[in-house]
């Protein structure tokens, strides 16, 4: 299983992203890795209903310096496995040239986020 902050960092070297995008990106990371491996996650970190959409904490503290800026990739190389990669890989086809308010609209709009916003508690995958 794989670390979110390795997943961001690919997202990120992958196309231009700021943080706001690169949550929803997440996001949807997960979604389509448990849809692919049976309910198996991509990465084991808490991703959280926030006013915006769904955030992974600890990934969202890290590229907060950067504000609403284009984030920098990483000199770093990424450590994903091929199955993970796919299934980013198909994340990013279908949503990766989605602005950030755009991926904002899409996450409202769906149960998901609507029931666990509502309810003030963590997605739980």
């Amino acid at each position: 299983m794989a670390l979110a902050a390795e997943v961001a960092k690919y997202i990120v070297k992958s196309l231009p992203v700021d943080n706001l995008k690169l949550q929803k990106l997440l996001y949807y990371s997960q979604a389509v890795h448990l849809v692919r491996n049976d309910k198996t996650p991509l990465f084991p970190e808490v991703i959280e209903a926030w006013d915006y959409g769904p955030v992974v904490p600890p990934v969202y503290r890290e590229y907060k310096p950067f504000g609403f800026d284009i984030l920098t990739p990483a000199d770093e190389q990424v450590n994903l496995e091929l199955n993970e990669l796919r299934s980013v890989d198909m994340t990013l086809s279908c949503f990766g040239e989605l602005s950030g308010p755009a991926l904002i609209n899409h996450t409202h709009a769906e149960p998901p986020w609507k029931d666990i916003y509502r309810l003030g508690q963590q997605f739980s995958f």
